[in-house]
C-alpha cells in the first residue's frame, strides 16, 4: 500500500501514517457532507428522484360503526394505510480526475520501481478513501445520515426534513432525516502531504475541505466509491450498520360503546341503534423499518 509522503523534521521524507491522515480524511468527510447537503451525488431523499432504496407505509386501526333498527353487535376495528413513503439515493458518479489534475494537485508516493511519483486513483482509493469510508461507517459518522425524532447530538447535524410520520388513531410521531456535517472535535493535526512543484520540486499541499486536493481529486474519487459501503437501503431487518429505526405503530386495545334509544321506550321506526368499536390503549409496533448503511 502506497501512502502520501510528508516532511519529517528528523528523517526527511516519510510515508504518512493512519494518524497523519486523520485530519485530511475528516476534511474530506466534511466536503462530502456539503455535497450531500446540497442534494448532490450520494444524497438520499423522500419521494424525489434517484435510485429507489425502499419504501415504508404508515398504517393505523380505525373506528367501525354498526347501525340498525335494533341492537347491533360490535363491529370490531378496521385498519387503513394513512401514508406511503418511497426513498431514493442519488447514485450518479463523477468522472475520474484527469492525469494532469492528479499530477498538479495530488500528492506523491514512493513507488518501488519509479521512485517518487504522483499517486493514481487506485492508490488513493486504497489509502485515503478506504480510511475515510471506515470513519464514516463506524467512526464519527460525518458525511452520513441518521433517522431520529430529535437531533442525534455529538456534533453538527442538519435536519433534512420529514422522513416518516407514524399515526395512530389519536396521535402521531414524526421522524426526521438528519445529516452530520461536523463532529464535536476535529481529529488529528495538520499534517500536509507533498505534491509536485514545477519550481521547487516538492511542496506541501493544503488539506482543508475547500482545497484543490479535496475538491478536485479526493471528493470525486470518494463519490466514485459510493458502492463500497456508502449505499443506503430501507429494510425491515436490522443490519450491521443501522442508522435509525422508524416505527409503524397501532393502538393495542378496543373500546366498545353503544348509542341507543332511551331504555324503557318502545322502539319506533325512526329509532337508530349504533354500536362503536374504537381503537384505544397503548401504541405498539406493527412494523419496524431501518435505514441501513
Amino acid at each position: 500500500m502506497s501512502r502520501p509522503l510528508r516532511i519529517d523534521g528528523t528523517a526527511g521524507l516519510i510515508e504518512m501514517s493512519d494518524a497523519d491522515l486523520d485530519r485530511l480524511c475528516y476534511y474530506l468527510r466534511v466536503a462530502y457532507s456539503t455535497q450531500l447537503n446540497s442534494n448532490g451525488q450520494g444524497s438520499i431523499n423522500v419521494g424525489g428522484s434517484g435510485t429507489n432504496i425502499g419504501s415504508a407505509s404508515d398504517t393505523s386501526r380505525t373506528q367501525n360503526v354498526n347501525t340498525g333498527s335494533n341492537y347491533q353487535p360490535y363491529p370490531g376495528t378496521g385498519t387503513e394505510t394513512d401514508a406511503s413513503f418511497t426513498y431514493y439515493q442519488n447514485r450518479n458518479i463523477p468522472s475520474s480526475p484527469s492525469s494532469s489534475i492528479l499530477d498538479s494537485q495530488g500528492f506523491v508516493i514512493i513507488d518501488g520501481v519509479s521512485g517518487v511519483i504522483s499517486s493514481s486513483e487506485s492508490q488513493i482509493t486504497s489509502t485515503i478513501i478506504s480510511q475515510t469510508i471506515a470513519d464514516m461507517r463506524t467512526g464519527d459518522e460525518v458525511g452520513t445520515y441518521r433517522i431520529s425524532t430529535t437531533n442525534p447530538g455529538n456534533g453538527t447535524w442538519v435536519n433534512k426534513g420529514t422522513w416518516f410520520i407514524d399515526t395512530t388513531y389519536n396521535s402521531s410521531t414524526t421522524y426526521y432525516l438528519w445529516l452530520k456535517t461536523g463532529h464535536s472535535s476535529i481529529p488529528g493535526s495538520n499534517v500536509y502531504p507533498l505534491t509536485v512543484d514545477g519550481t521547487s520540486g516538492l511542496k506541501e499541499v493544503d488539506i482543508i475541505s475547500s482545497s484543490n486536493l479535496i475538491q478536485n481529486i479526493l471528493l470525486p474519487i470518494l463519490t466514485r466509491n459510493m458502492s463500497n459501503d456508502l449505499y443506503y437501503q430501507i429494510s425491515t431487518s436490522s443490519g450491521t450498520i443501522n442508522r435509525g429505526t422508524f416505527l409503524d405503530t397501532r393502538l393495542d386495545s378496543t373500546s366498545n360503546t353503544q348509542s341507543n334509544p332511551p331504555v324503557g321506550t318502545d322502539p319506533g321506526g325512526s329509532d337508530v341503534y349504533r354500536s362503536f368499536s374504537t381503537p384505544s390503549g397503548s401504541s405498539v409496533s406493527f412494523q419496524n423499518y431501518y435505514l441501513i448503511l
